[in-house]
């Protein structure tokens, strides 16, 4: 074959693999690239109980109280996070976990966390971190967190919540960061954690507070991060792009 024509060809052929190769990535046809699918919760419980792993993290499928009956055994476990939103863990799930003795951060998306919910985890005496966006808490509930001396940070919803809730907050012993979601506070609760010389972070989204009690909230706590409804305040001394 005369060179000329062999260059055209090999010239093709590159042009060609080229074309073919980004319309496969386009396509997402390269099967090599998939991600791995996530494991199951029974999985990275096995994953606990042999040394492997310290986490279960399940956030593609709902965990129920009755898989965490076996949870008892995974004495190793530090972090349980269940992220689907269908899970429905009642505080019948919630006491399988009593008796970890490591376990110091427990996030529960869905519904059924309710103040019997928060009792039983009010006994995990290690716990430093409680994540409960859609839990279903009153007042009243919250003063079971007073026994948990570790705990620095707090994040949960409840529609039921109310400022006299926030006097129950500023008596936590180890607060450091706390936010609220959907919880309807007023100025009278912002003045409560305003009390919590501790806190370093303050998290809140969808309350109605004056510009008069933020004002004084800055005064007493100038050096306090602040985030209202998903974006830094105005005076926030930490604020940042996002």
């Amino acid at each position: 074959m005369p060179r000329t024509q062999y260059l055209v060809l090999r010239t093709q052929y590159l042009l060609l693999s080229a074309f073919l190769l980004a319309v496969g990535a386009g396509c997402g046809h390269d099967n090599s690239e998939q991600a791995a699918a996530e494991p199951s919760f029974a999985e990275q419980l096995e994953a606990v109980r042999s040394g492997k792993s310290e986490a279960i993290a399940v956030t593609e499928s709902p965990v129920t109280d009755q898989e965490l009956a076996g949870i008892a055994s995974a004495i190793k476990l530090r972090v349980l996070q269940l992220d689907d939103s269908g899970n429905k863990i009642t505080a019948s799930g919630i006491r399988e976990l009593v008796g970890l003795p490591d376990l110091q951060q427990l996030r529960i998306r869905g519904s059924g966390f309710d103040d019997a919910a928060l009792a039983e985890a009010a006994k995990i005496k290690s716990l430093e971190i409680l994540n409960i966006p859609q839990a279903d808490l009153t007042d009243a509930g919250l003063a079971e967190l007073k026994d948990l001396p570790d705990l620095i940070q707090l994040r949960f919803g409840s529609p039921q919540v109310t400022d006299a809730g926030m006097k129950t907050l500023a008596e936590l012993p180890a607060l450091l960061r706390l936010h609220l979601i959907d919880v309807p506070i007023t100025d009278a609760g912002l003045a409560e954690l305003t009390k919590i010389e501790r806190l370093e972070s303050l998290y809140i989204d969808g309350a109605t507070i004056s510009d008069a009690a933020w004002d004084e909230l800055f005064r007493q706590r100038p050096k306090l991060h602040v985030h209202i409804n998903q974006q830094h305040h105005d005076r926030d001394p930490h604020k940042h792009p996002h």
